[in-house]
């Protein structure tokens, strides 16, 4: 052996041991990263879970089960009632009017994303299903390594969404990466299991593993007792029901996989059930959310916090800060990480909430601030000139309770509330969680309404909300109806030019726009 083989041997296998010691240590850190994994629904009222109170049994016991590893928040809130302003906020801890994200419009970024922060960190981003609503631009690589969209009677189907993540997860395992996994499941949205456009489009070939008679179900005292409604609303149980399924055909993936036992599992709703004073709506039924969080050897099993406020704007700071990485400065959020460990930790005051514009681009602004107790509420376009509208209006409740109207004095005067509300209203949650009584008026309530009036304003002032002028000027319905005509203008632009996450909206197909909405643009 000559003197350079007997120096050169033992320092090759010095190297070797190094380098394999290295991958091993590596891969072992990256086996301990956390992962998260965010399972929303859509459409479902935050008390449709069995573990916020549905009264029918076996409704969603997957649901069930996960807050009986972790943490329910009672107290937990979306800030916009629909679809696509919701889910851009968990992704940018920014408002609807901050990120540009107030309709159903693509925006330019304006601040760096949940997913692109964890990408940058190393983390493997994915969204199944509904990747346009949970994307600020169409660039989806900028946010995702994977995206996958489903079309038809899939998105019905338990199975399918197992696969779905089963797929996902195989590729986790390839890259040797922590995951963050968005899973969006399509039900209880509309068309209900069983209603004929569901029929129709075959979606009722993945049923729900129970079915309830029409006995069983109750209608919330927000809506007339019909025999119509009441069948929406068990078509609306059904697909809850199916909902749950999914669920847990995503759990049950989870826990055959390696990952399990480091994984965060989040499961929300993007907003309330869709039926007249639900979705599209600032009251509890359209912004309150089930939260339940899962943090395997962190969260106490069946532990419930129902003394914190937490909101879709909290969600970008909880996940960074449980996972040790720094919180941009734009966050609008605040951290819930430490009651998530069952820690004392930092209460927000207050919740504030936002809807903008429905699906094809019309506009109907309102804003609310809501307390522990009340909850308060201005809309811009309520003068009686605008009535409001919104996708319920083509669904059989809202139709019956038109026709109902005609007839029903008491339903005349809900019918007209939902179509043209009041400049302000005032609601305790505590004692009216169903928003039947406005106390705006009441002069009992005058220092809760002068307290709600100044957050509300001060948030505004703060998040350089384009509403703020017309809220300086709610007490003149002149000033009002001029404001909301430049903004009714803005929005028909809006429907012409901006690329859409629709195929259409109140202008026609949008397959000609291109350009991305500017959010410093609003005014």
């Amino acid at each position: 052996m000559s003197i350079k083989s007997y120096f050169t041997r033992p320092l090759q296998t010095l190297l070797v041991f190094l380098f394999v010691n290295l991958t091993v240590a590596q891969d072992l850190d990256n086996a301990s990263k956390t992962n998260v994994l965010l399972v929303t629904v859509d459409d479902m009222n935050w008390n449709s879970v069995g573990a916020y109170g549905a009264s029918l049994p076996n409704l969603t016991p997957n649901i069930d089960q996960l807050a009986q590893e972790g943490m329910r928040f009672e107290r937990a809130y979306v800030q916009a009632p629909n679809c696509s302003p919701s889910r851009s906020v968990f992704q940018t801890s920014l408002y609807p009017h901050q990120s540009g994200m107030r309709g159903f419009f693509y925006a330019t970024p304006n601040n760096e994303t949940l997913p692109e922060i964890l990408k940058a960190n190393g983390y493997f981003t994915g969204v199944l299903n509904k990747a346009a609503d949970s994307s600020l631009s169409p660039d989806f690589d900028r946010y995702w390594d994977v995206t996958k969209s489903l079309s038809g009677a899939n998105k019905r189907s338990a199975q399918v969404y197992g696969e779905l993540l089963e797929d996902f997860l195989s590729k986790v395992q390839k890259e040797e990466k922590p995951f963050y996994c968005v899973i969006n499941i399509a039900d209880p949205h509309k068309p209900f299991y069983n209603d004929t456009q569901s029929k129709k489009m075959g979606f009722d070939v993945f049923g729900p593993t129970k079915l309830y008679d029409l006995d069983d179900i109750e209608l919330p005292s927000f809506l007339p007792n019909h025999p119509t409604i009441k069948q929406e609303m068990q078509n609306y149980i059904h697909s809850v029901k199916r909902a749950d399924d999914c669920f847990g055909a995503i759990k049950n993936t989870l826990n055959r996989s390696k990952f399990a036992k480091n994984t965060i599992v989040v499961f929300i709703s993007d907003h309330g059930m869709p039926f007249p004073y639900a979705k599209s709506s600032l009251y509890e039924n359209g912004l309150r959310t089930p939260w339940i969080v899962s943090w395997p050897n962190k969260t106490a099993p069946g532990s419930i916090n129902d003394t914190e406020l937490i909101s879709a704007i909290d969600f970008m700071p909880t996940i960074l800060d449980c996972l040790a990485l720094p919180i941009p400065e734009k966050s609008q959020g605040i951290s819930h990480k430490e009651a998530i460990l069952g820690e004392e930790s930092r209460n927000a005051r207050f919740v504030f909430g936002q809807f903008d514009e429905n699906a094809g681009g019309i506009p109907r602004p309102s804003r609310t601030v809501i307390s522990k107790s009340y909850g308060y509420i201005f809309n811009a376009w309520a003068t009686g000139k605008y009535p409001f509208t919104s996708a319920a209006s083509s669904h059989p409740t809202y139709k019956t309770m038109r026709q109902m109207a005609q007839h029903h004095q008491e339903v005349k005067e809900r019918f007209d509330h939902w179509l043209y509300r009041s400049v302000e209203e005032l609601y305790d949650y505590e004692k009216d969680p169903n928003a039947l009584n406005n106390l705006i008026d009441n002069p009992a309530y005058s220092e809760v309404v002068d307290e709600m009036r100044q957050e509300l304003r001060t948030w505004m002032k703060n998040t350089n909300d384009y509403l703020l002028p017309a809220f300086d000027n709610k007490e003149n319905p002149k000033k009002l109806n001029r404001w909301m005509e430049n903004q009714i203008k803005q929005a028909e632009v809006r429907t012409k030019k901006y690329k859409w996450k629709r195929g259409k909206n109140q202008s026609g197909s949008t397959k000609a726009n291109k350009a991305l909405f500017d959010p410093n643009s609003i005014k």
